[in-house]
């Protein structure tokens, strides 16, 4: 018997380099074209980077700006096109996407939540206000909440969470090909950080501690990959010069691809405020390159999976965090083969996500 074709919606803000697009554009990637189709609507109308890999998989990235007119424009698309699927990964704003599925009878509504914290507006009575509609929203409209870890699920829609019979866990995978990366030591060592170049991810923190550990490691290196937010990375940067470091810090911007990156490195850190399941991380442990994470509800996640990677708490000063740099650094790296088995015994491979992912959009669809 012939399978129909499952038509899934995803929606972001755009379609940039980060984690969670990234993982979303990667599984879409792996299922056969004839399977599923997953066009993806970007809610800020503006291209990225990320929209060609979209349109080779076989999708659409379709453009709908946030406006007075976007409630209408995306209701008369949702009816015109008929998705079995609304999969949203806009937080909770992903409670009005879902409502205006729910009006145009879309099966399958699904919120996504990759982190526990909205971090990109100023806290005031307004958007408390705000927040909580759209979770009133969510509540009222979506058939499935899905998180990337349990710390993320725990954080967003609170520890009554496992009552829901919404909820469900699943995690992003990581391709099997992208572990085809030569591991190899740098001659200069190396202190890595991947993530966005903004004050949630907390790189400010490593200069302090890149001090501290050159105490140690007098030719020890810290190399910042990831897009510069605002003007924080500007901030970085003169927190090195003043603490005379700026020959000892690299900025390398955004790249296609950071795990040639993260391979040439002695030790991946994530001194992040908040992290929902970092991917880095993940990408990290897949590798056998040792991680410093800071000690979070999702990084702890993570660690129970991977004995390469270790989490300290914030609160701990910048010479513990030094002591503990140096140590990690030195210590020998996961053999190849060792971190790849781990990694294959993990929940985190695509193969994984792909079935599990599958199975909630297949089960919506048959259940309208």
């Amino acid at each position: 018997m012939t399978t129909r074709l499952l038509r899934v919606l995803h929606v972001f803000g755009q379609m940039a380099r980060g984690g969670a697009e990234l993982r979303t554009i990667e599984l879409a990637e792996s299922f056969n074209k004839a399977q599923v189709r997953s066009d993806f609507l970007v809610l800020s109308g503006l291209d990225g980077p990320l929209d060609a890999r979209v349109r080779a998989a076989g999708g659409e990235v379709i453009k709908c700006r946030i406006d007075a007119r976007f409630p209408l424009r995306l209701y008369r698309l949702l009816r015109e096109r008929r998705y079995d699927v609304v999969h949203s990964h806009v937080h909770y704003f992903s409670g009005v996407i879902l409502a205006l599925a729910r009006l145009a009878g879309t099966p399958g509504r699904i919120a996504n939540f990759h982190t526990a914290v909205v971090n990109d507006k100023e806290e005031s009575i307004r958007r408390r206000a705000q927040l909580a509609t759209c979770r009133r929203l969510i509540q009222f409209a979506a058939t499935d909440l899905l998180a990337v870890g349990e710390a993320a699920m725990h954080g967003a829609w609170g520890p009554q969470w496992k009552s829901d019979s919404r909820c469900r866990v699943v995690y992003s995978g990581l391709p099997a090909a992208r572990l085809g990366v030569q591991v190899k030591t740098p001659e200069t060592p190396v202190l890595t950080n991947v993530a966005s170049i903004q004050p949630l991810k907390n790189q400010l923190r490593l200069i302090g501690i890149l001090g501290r550990a050159l105490g140690h490691v007098p030719n020890l290196k810290l190399r910042l990959v990831g897009r510069e937010v605002g003007d924080y990375g500007l901030k970085v940067r003169r927190a090195a010069i003043k603490a005379r470091l700026s020959d000892r810090v690299e900025l390398v911007g955004e790249v296609d691809d950071p795990m040639p990156w993260i391979a040439e490195s002695n030790l991946l850190i994530l001194p992040s405020l908040w992290e929902g399941l970092p991917g880095a991380a993940l990408e990290a442990c897949a590798l056998g390159i040792p991680v410093l994470a800071a000690d979070l509800p999702g990084t702890r996640e993570l660690a129970s999976h991977f004995p390469h990677l270790s989490v300290l708490s914030l609160k701990e000063d910048d010479e513990v965090w030094a002591e503990a740099v140096v140590r990690l650094s030195r210590q020998r790296m996961t053999s190849t083969s060792d971190a790849r088995e781990f990694f294959a015994r993990s929940p985190f491979t695509l193969a994984r996500s792909r079935e599990d992912h599958y199975e909630v959009w297949s089960r919506v669809r048959a259940s309208a």
